[in-house]
């Protein structure tokens, strides 16, 4: 009996949104490195999904070959969000079949033979997703929130931590994964238009009236050059009475290793190049910080 309570009292996995109403601010370029390392250093099972219709976390580190064997088997997204027995392009599916299961779509990407639960997984997008953002029937909408939240309960019990890239709009999918989510990861790159869609960001999220907790905002600098760089911006972001408190004291700087390059396929910090080490510890140290602000064992 003591045993069964042990495990029923066993927490579930924290639920973390890369986001921001601004694009081009690093949120793919952060799912893929800083949660990779996270995986690593901490010896955590990390699910991360690909919920942005771009599909450009899966494109980062899924050869086209691989991508395309998970899009012929179904293993993608858009599994979770409707039954994809009649897939359309243009028509969101209207049957019921149950709710995958995480592991029936879930690709194995890391694991660590010296720590054998830890792992990093990734559920593969899906441009098809385009659809929900161009559907207006609520019964739809509603069927398929229902569904994501199950496939998030279940994954949950299977994972210390599930990250969700997601694409920088106030569409149904953002909400989607706003009302699932424990925090929000939102990547600001030293510059007032990034600043800018942290403020939409956060007013949007206020305006959830049906999400009762909010998500905790962590705000990540990203960009931050290593030179000639004029920190008045971040100064500001930092002094300001809200955001201030919620940013990382770490900060990711900039570096071109963390540029996608069309020749590689993978994680930037699995580089073995000049630099690379230096990435390594600058995210090491944000893994540290964002473990503690996400208040993980």
């Amino acid at each position: 009996m003591a045993r069964g309570n042990a495990q029923a009292k066993q927490p579930k996995g924290q639920v973390i949104a890369v986001l921001n109403m601004k694009g081009g601010v690093g949120k793919t370029t952060i799912t893929a490195n800083v949660f990779r390392q996270f995986y690593l250093h901490k010896g955590k099972r990390v699910l991360l999904i690909d919920f942005d219709p771009q599909f450009n976390l899966s494109q980062t580190v899924f050869t086209q070959a691989i991508y395309e064997r998970l899009k012929k088997e179904k293993r993608t997204i858009l599994a979770v969000m409707e039954d994809t027995s009649e897939p359309s392009l243009y028509d969101t599916g209207k049957h019921s079949r149950p709710v995958p299961a995480p592991a029936d779509l879930a690709c194995k990407l890391k694991y660590r033979p010296d720590h054998p639960t830890a792992k990093l997984d990734l559920i593969a997008g899906d441009f098809d997703m385009v659809k929900f953002s161009l559907e207006n029937s609520n019964s739809v909408l509603k069927a398929a929130k229902q569904r994501f939240v199950s496939f998030l309960g279940m994954a949950q019990a299977e994972y210390d931590l599930i990250c969700i890239d997601c694409n920088p709009s106030s569409t149904f999918m953002t909400t989607c994964a706003i009302s699932v989510s424990t925090h929000i990861l939102v990547p600001v790159k030293p510059d007032r238009y990034s600043i800018l869609g942290l403020k939409m960001l956060d007013t949007f999220v206020d305006r959830l009236t049906d999400i009762v907790k909010k998500p905790e905002k962590i705000v990540l600098l990203n960009g931050v050059p290593k030179s000639n760089y004029d920190p008045e911006v971040e100064n500001a972001l930092r002094s300001d009475p809200v955001f201030g408190p919620q940013t990382l004291a770490s900060s990711l700087y900039e570096t071109t290793l963390l540029n996608a390059r069309p020749n590689y396929t993978g994680f930037a910090t699995d580089k073995k190049i000049a630099h690379s080490k230096v990435l390594k510890a600058n995210i090491a140290k944000i893994v540290n910080e964002l473990h503690d602000a996400l208040g993980m064992s």
